[in-house]
């Protein structure tokens, strides 16, 4: 059925569509969509479009000298034609997170198309996609201007009563610290009212600039742009895509998924939207990975996910559990040393995420696996790495998986850890979100063991990571983000993407899938024997990974 009410896509589409430019022998196409949705709903047009002729930057993609541009229709109708001709046509979409500039997202899109043209090279299968959503870098100049102007127009947006209140608590506080410095002149009587007025005018003021460092901070706008902005384009083009193609109907697309951070909360909301809650598999709870016309879901990777830790919590109120199971495979890339989700993120949504306990206000990146061996949990065993759920069966060869909530915890200190079964309640007549997951615990991840330091974390193999320790890594990160190439800098948050099997397992795992990343790997064998091996990879890098029993069952034996 025709549900566009154009065939003709206009112009001002909510997005852009740039290809990068091939400068060797690229086989698989690559593509940057950007949202044409603007930073300030009050941006003039001619200013948004001048943004957008910055974001394409003619050294990184198409875009001729003297000669149009090509309309979003033909682009949607270049890829279309391309899928069309493809005997297996895969589209996989890598979304970036929060506080990334253009220059940001075009650069990791640049890296992940020349990795995956230099590392995978199958024609005629793949499109990479890059998508850019409207976000906003606090401290770089953007479509918003540089920071000082961010700061003008923080404090002249300011609402009326806002204003006044600072205004007059600013006024009294000066004027009351003015009358403190003439103490010998003041009655007892009035050095205590001015000392009131000082302490109350100075807490009116901390609230209000408290509000003003966080629209500086640009997270909940950023938030509110991923909401509105950049899951609604995102669906729009999947949308025409899928009215655009066309194919036989035993042929599908595999839709993947590359999010990172707040990129995650907006992959997830996709996804959510694309489900169809009226089907009946759906009802029935046995969903299959069809959507739309042309498309299957195929494999979700989520690297330092910025959204509730309550997507793993089983019970009624999950809202990523009927979409997720239509996901082939999923994956979580995370570290106990994250230092933007345990404390900024966690911190933003304090008095915005509807939790009772600081349990349940952590982020699903904050998820880590059990860094002890015996069943008592006793501080100062050696962690285990590799792949920590698998074990040897009772009877016969093979392994089994044990359930992942077995192992799964948040971390506040050596002392304090709780585990995922201990929080919520398990219900064996439903699929648990867990089992859909395999999570790759980075905390103490090294590339070579020689390394003094991990590639997102100090990887200082303890139990916890204490107080101190966390100065240690803030300094360490501190010093990565005033030098990229310092060898002492530690990116927490970020970092996946620059360390060698990190990257390597997320791009991997995205395109090839878990059976195709073991092949890369030249692991070979029956499948016991490759997850065996495959435990013994990760062991070496220092990683801790949960299998999901619900993906790999059949290959386990269960």
């Amino acid at each position: 059925m025709n549900y566009c009410d154009n065939q003709n896509l206009p112009d001002n589409q909510p997005y852009k569509i740039y290809e990068f430019k091939k400068t060797n022998q690229e086989k698989i196409p690559g593509y940057l969509v950007v949202s044409t949705a603007k930073l300030n709903v009050e941006t003039e047009e001619h200013n948004s479009n001048r943004y957008l002729s910055l974001v394409a930057n003619k050294k990184l993609f198409n875009i001729n000298d003297g000669q149009a541009e090509p309309s979003t229709q033909e682009m949607i109708e270049k890829i279309a034609k391309t899928l069309e001709s493809s005997p297996e046509p895969e589209i996989i979409i890598n979304i970036h997170g929060y506080s990334s500039t253009p220059s940001d997202t075009e650069t990791g899109c640049k890296k992940i198309y020349e990795y995956i043209n230099t590392s995978i090279q199958q024609p005629n299968k793949y499109i990479f996609i890059g998508y850019r959503w409207p976000s906003e870098n606090p401290t770089k100049t953007d479509e918003s201007g540089s920071f000082g102007q961010k700061l003008i127009n923080a404090l002249s947006s300011l609402p009326t009563l806002l204003a006044i209140n600072l205004a007059l608590g600013l006024t009294i506080s000066i004027w009351s610290a003015i009358a403190l410095l003439f103490l010998n002149i003041l009655s007892n009587s009035a050095v205590h009212f001015f000392t009131a007025m000082l302490i109350l005018s100075g807490i009116v003021s901390a609230i209000i600039f408290t509000l003003i460092i966080l629209r500086l901070s640009t997270y909940f706008r950023d938030t509110y742009r991923a909401t509105n902005y950049g899951v609604t384009d995102l669906v729009e083009l999947i949308r025409q895509l899928d009215y655009t193609v066309k194919l036989p109907r035993n042929k599908r697309i595999k839709l993947s998924f590359i999010g990172h951070s707040m990129g995650c909360f907006v992959v997830t909301n996709v996804i959510r939207i694309l489900s169809d809650v009226f089907d009946v598999k759906s009802i029935n709870k046995k969903p299959d990975s069809d959507i739309g016309n042309v498309f299957r879901l195929g494999r979700l990777v989520l690297v330092a996910p910025d959204i509730p830790v309550e997507s793993i919590f089983p019970g009624r109120a999950n809202f990523l559990r009927s979409s997720l199971r239509r996901c082939e495979e999923a994956y979580i890339f995370c570290n106990e040393g994250d230092l933007a989700l345990r404390f900024t993120s966690t911190a933003a949504n304090y008095f915005s995420f509807p939790a009772r306990t600081r349990i349940s206000g952590y982020r699903l990146g904050n998820i880590t696996v059990k860094h002890f061996n015996n069943k008592n949990d006793l501080v100062g065993h050696a962690p285990r790495y590799g792949v920590v759920n698998l074990q040897k069966q009772d009877y016969g060869k093979g392994y089994r998986l044990d359930n992942p909530y077995k192992y799964l915890e948040i971390r506040f200190s050596s002392s304090e850890h709780r585990k995922i079964e201990e929080i919520t309640k398990m219900s064996e007549e439903w699929v648990q979100p867990a089992d859909l997951f395999t999570y790759f615990d980075c905390t103490d991840y090294k590339d070579d063991r020689m390394d003094k330091i991990g590639i997102v974390s100090s990887a200082i193999q303890k139990p916890a990571i204490n107080f101190g320790n966390y100065i240690l890594l803030t300094l360490a990160f501190i010093r990565k983000s005033i030098n990229n190439r310092d060898p002492q800098g530690i990116d927490t948050h970020t970092g996946y993407f620059g360390g060698g099997f990190s990257q390597k397992a997320i791009y991997e795992l995205a395109f090839l899938g878990f059976q195709g990343f073991l092949r890369s790997l030249s692991i070979e064998g029956d499948e016991s024997e490759q997850i065996s091996v495959f435990s013994q990879r990760c062991q070496e890098k220092q990683i801790q990974v949960i299998l999901a029993p619900q993906i790999y069952q059949q290959k386990t034996q269960r």
